[in-house]
């Protein structure tokens, strides 16, 4: 049964670039949509739970959801300039790469030369995935400018991840102002993108649904960590990637049908990349 809960998100976040395709609108809209499925589920869990939080770890998991709005941005943007199945993989390895790093040298999650060696031999595998994968070996000029974007921007994803680091509480307790800041950081890029705040938007509105998809991923991996261990729960979710690239490949026809051997072997590689990286 655990198992299963900790496959949930990986199946939610796996569909959920479908659901930002077919929802459609622009990416301003697409976020704001996102963040807001997300805080009405963290709003439902903080009703249910009535959870207490700290001020001081309240402000770290708002600032959390601020950086993840950033590093939202950035991917939905990717998604519309690129596609999905070219950008899932490239994301997932900055993600997990930028977030192995700062856990092992900034919280001194690794110890020792052999734990800092392994860790470099699962970043090479994990590039070498993407490579495989997505092609970039015939990486084309005007893409440079779509990878540089969504480098920077997954900044904001390691701040997102970064900033629970050094809260008291865990877990679904922080899932509520973490909401709170997707929705502020959201609404304010929104606001920035279309210079005004529609009085009804239906790309925004119909974007709801895939924040709940997005929300339903994100407490169940919270409660994953509880019931599976860090770990376990971070490498059963990153199967997103094959979701989303194989359902994006397959139902979207964004890849040619020649490309799908390819592209499932550098997603094998991709993950057992993964897997190395969090088992340090």
């Amino acid at each position: 049964m655990n198992i299963l809960i900790g496959l949930i998100p990986a199946l939610c976040w796996g569909l959920y670039p479908i659901f930002l395709t077919k929802m459609g609108g622009n990416y301003f809209q697409q976020l704001f949509g996102t963040s807001a499925g997300i805080f009405i589920c963290a709003s439902i869990v903080q009703v249910c739970f009535k959870y207490q939080i700290s001020v001081n770890d309240f402000m770290l998991y708002f600032t959390s959801g601020l950086f993840w709005s950033i590093g939202q941005t950035g991917e939905v943007w990717c998604f519309k300039e690129a596609g999905v199945s070219k950008i899932m993989p490239v994301t997932t390895a900055f993600q997990t790469i930028g977030n192995s790093l700062i856990g092992g040298w900034l919280f001194s999650e690794w110890v020792g030369i052999s734990d800092n060696l392994l860790g470099l031999v699962a970043l090479i595998i994990i590039l070498l995935g993407v490579f495989v994968s997505d092609g970039l070996v015939k990486i084309e000029r005007k893409d440079i400018m779509i990878y540089l974007i969504l480098l920077v921007t997954t900044i904001g994803f390691w701040g997102y991840s970064g900033f629970p680091h050094y809260c008291h509480t865990s877990g679904l307790a922080g899932f509520f102002p973490q909401s709170l800041g997707m929705l502020v950081g959201s609404s304010v890029i929104y606001f920035v993108g279309h210079n005004k705040i529609k009085g009804s938007d239906p790309f925004g509105i119909k974007n709801i649904i895939s924040g709940i998809v997005f929300g339903g991923a994100a407490s169940t991996y919270l409660l994953s960590l509880s019931l599976n261990g860090l770990v376990n729960a971070f490498a059963l979710s990153q199967l997103n990637v094959v979701i989303a690239t194989m359902v994006a490949t397959v139902i979207l026809k964004e890849k040619p049908k020649n490309q799908i051997i390819s592209t499932l072997t550098g997603l094998v590689i991709l993950i057992f990349g993964v897997f190395l990286m969090v088992s340090i």
